[in-house]
Parts: C-alpha cells; sequence; structure tokens
C-alpha cells in the first residue's frame, strides 16, 4: 500500500486553487500575445483586463488612485520598487533610506548587497525577541535621521504576515509613521491573501506586493497596488507592454489565474481555519514537551505553525516527516541540503537551535477531518523522538 502523504507547505507553494484547475481542464486557455491587433490577441487583452477590474474590485482599490501591475514575484517586486525610489532620489538630488528587517525575506534583505548609488543607505528596523516591531524607536529614528536630512526620502518595507511564523503585524499600527514626511510603505502583502480576516483591506500604505503561488494561482506571476501620486521608474524597460510599468510580454494565462484564486479565496471562512489552528496548536505544545517548542501567539494568520526541535537540524528532521508521508518545510532557507541558522531563531536569541526551525502550513480550508490527519500522522514520529 502507497504511503499516504500530506502537503502541509502552503506557505512556499500553494497547490491551484479548484477554479484555477477547472479552468485549465477545459481547455479555453488563450496563448496570443495580448499586443497583437488581431482577433486572438483581442481576445488575450480582454481577458488581461477583465483579470484586471476583478483584482482592483477584490481589493477595494479604484484605478484612479492607484496604479497596478503585473510582475514574475514578490522578489521583482521588491527590487523594482527599490531601483524605482533609488532613481527618484538621485534625479531629485536627494537621499534616499531602505528600511527593513532581519528577519524579513530574504530578497529583502538582500537589498542592502546591491549598489544602488552612494545616495542609498540602509536601516535596520528594530525587533525585540518575540519579533515584535518595536515601532516607536523606529520612529524617534526616522524622525531624527529625517529632521537632520529634510530632503531625505525614506522606504520602509513592512511584512504583514510573516512568512515562516505567520505573526501578523497590523497595518493600523503603522499610521503614526505618515507623520514623517517623504515616507513611503512598501507592504508585503504575500502571506496575508486568505490567512487573515482582513486581507483585503489594502489600508494605511503606499505599495502592497502578491506573489500568485501563494494562493493558488499560477507560478512566475505576480502583482503590485501603488499610489497614483508616486513616482515610477521600471526596472524593466522595453515594449512597454505594460506603459511604464514594466516591459514583457503579458502573462495571459498567470493573470487570469490570479483572478480565479482570488475569487475563490473570498469563500474561506478564516475565523473557523483560526480555531482549527488553535486546537493543532494545543496537541504539539502537549507532543514537544521536552523534546522542542514552538512560537505562538494571539495575532497569528490561520494557516502556519512554526516550531523547532530540541536535539535535530531541520535538514535531519525535514527527512523524518517526509519519510513518515508529512511534507512540511525548514524554518529557514536551506542551500545544498545543509540546514542553515534561522534568522527568526537568532533574533529571539534561540542560538542553539538556530538550524532547527520547522514550519508546518496548511490549506486555506482546514476541515476537522484534515486535522486529526495531521495529528495521528505526526505523534508516531514524536514518540519515536522522545524515547530516543
Amino acid at each position: 500500500m502507497a504511503l499516504e502523504r500530506l502537503y502541509l507547505d502552503y506557505n512556499a507553494t500553494s497547490p491551484l486553487s479548484t477554479s484555477v484547475v477547472n479552468w485549465l481542464r477545459s481547455g479555453d486557455v488563450l496563448f496570443a500575445n495580448p499586443s497583437s491587433q488581431h482577433s486572438d490577441g483581442k481576445a488575450a487583452r480582454k481577458s488581461v483586463n477583465e483579470a484586471r477590474s476583478e483584482i482592483f474590485k477584490t481589493f477595494h482599490k479604484n484605478e484612479k488612485d492607484n496604479r497596478l501591475f503585473f510582475h514574475s514575484g514578490a522578489t521583482e517586486a521588491i527590487h523594482t520598487f527599490a531601483y524605482s525610489f533609488s532613481e527618484t532620489a538621485r534625479l531629485a538630488g536627494k537621499d534616499l533610506l531602505i528600511c527593513y528587517s532581519r528577519v524579513d525575506h530574504p530578497a529583502v534583505v538582500s537589498l542592502e548587497e546591491k549598489f544602488f548609488g552612494s545616495h542609498v543607505k540602509f536601516l535596520e528596523l528594530k525587533r525585540d525577541k518575540n519579533l515584535h516591531y518595536l515601532h516607536q524607536e523606529n520612529y524617534e529614528i526616522l524622525k531624527d535621521k529625517k529632521d537632520n536630512n529634510p530632503d531625505l526620502i525614506i522606504l520602509y518595507h513592512h511584512l504583514w504576515v510573516h512568512n515562516e511564523t505567520g505573526q501578523v503585524t497590523p497595518l493600523e499600527e503603522l499610521a503614526f509613521f505618515k507623520a514623517i514626511p517623504d515616507l513611503y510603505l512598501h507592504v508585503d502583502a504575500v502571506q496575508s491573501p486568505g490567512k487573515i480576516p482582513e486581507w483585503r483591506e489594502l489600508s494605511h500604505g503606499d505599495i502592497w506586493t502578491f506573489s500568485a503561488h501563494k494562493f493558488g494561482a499560477l507560478k512566475g506571476i505576480g502583482f503590485s497596488f501603488f499610489k497614483s501620486s508616486l513616482s515610477f521608474h521600471p526596472l524593466i524597460m522595453g515594449g512597454a507592454q505594460q506603459g511604464n510599468l514594466r516591459s514583457g510580454t503579458e502573462n495571459v494565462q498567470g493573470i487570469k489565474s490570479i483572478a480565479l484564486a482570488l475569487k475563490d479565496l473570498t469563500l474561506v471562512d478564516v475565523t473557523k481555519n483560526s480555531l482549527q489552528r488553535k486546537k493543532l496548536v494545543s496537541f504539539l505544545k502537549e507532543e514537544l514537551k521536552g523534546i522542542g517548542d514552538l512560537i505562538d501567539e494571539e495575532r497569528m494568520c490561520s494557516n502556519t505553525v512554526y516550531f523547532y526541535l530540541n536535539n535535530l537540524s531541520s535538514d535531519i528532521a525535514l527527512a523524518l516527516f517526509d519519510v513518515n508521508g508529512l511534507e512540511i518545510s525548514a524554518g529557514s532557507a536551506c542551500s545544498s541540503g545543509a540546514a542553515r541558522p534561522s534568522a527568526v531563531l537568532m533574533q529571539m536569541g534561540q542560538d542553539k537551535v538556530s538550524k532547527n526551525g520547522l514550519r508546518l502550513s496548511m490549506a486555506f480550508s482546514i476541515i476537522e477531518e484534515d486535522l486529526n490527519k495531521i495529528q495521528s500522522m505526526m505523534r508516531p514520529i514524536f514518540n519515536k523522538l522522545r524515547n530516543s
């Protein structure tokens, strides 16, 4: 009998949503270039325009105050806006300060390794050992920098839902930063769709970025909203297929899949899923006694559990879970199969277990049967670890 397997790595890549699967099976897949003027090209353009309208509608945005463009995903978007702001500052003869957190996605942290120009500096935002942003301290630091350099432009990167831990930092907490002139908030909203009740309410930011493969659409496509009042300089130039926002032939299939997957997500009961997650957390707290621990607090998204084992590195633990049919992920990035220290656990002062982080990320809709299955498949693993 084949081993039953459970996929619990939705935060890395979620399976295609029901509507996307049904659409692909129907064979109604447009192939023509949406910039072409023949009938097939016009049909492709119509599909793109309809998807755009659905995306604006989903997030309660309007095209007068906000611009929307499609890209390959959040990594490209993060570098695009860093480049755009650096160009805006350079052309105006001003300095740019890019703010980030050490526990952000590697695409954000890696910006500091790239030379945008001598006018671009970086500031690491402060967080405490519970990973909470120290907003007041960060505000005072930024206000002081602005007071000492009135022409300074600030690009503040904010992680809404943490991709490893599932912790949520509400956008409302950022409101007072807008009192600092020329400070712009880029919200990493990648892990928010379908996982927090307010995922469709894009407030307090200036830019919001999404990756489609995180919520049931195709890979290699993402999108960003940004306020129309912002200056923008494209990172990728060429045929101007999306005006002055991004060149390159538009991914018609990917764009349509976004609209379909988002429509499915609007039916998700996030509150109900959060209650199911709490049951799993209670189970894990008991099972991990003496062999590990987990991170949990009041503001967590509905599908993610982050834990570690005291005496087993993530690369070995992943193999153990996988051979028992559970497909989870390491809490930190892996290279060549070797576990690397997790920035999250290092920030928490958990140096001894920094290579042991594990993330379990479940489906958008979690039923009791799924929860029981996860627990029944995990229990023998923990029993083995306790008795080894």
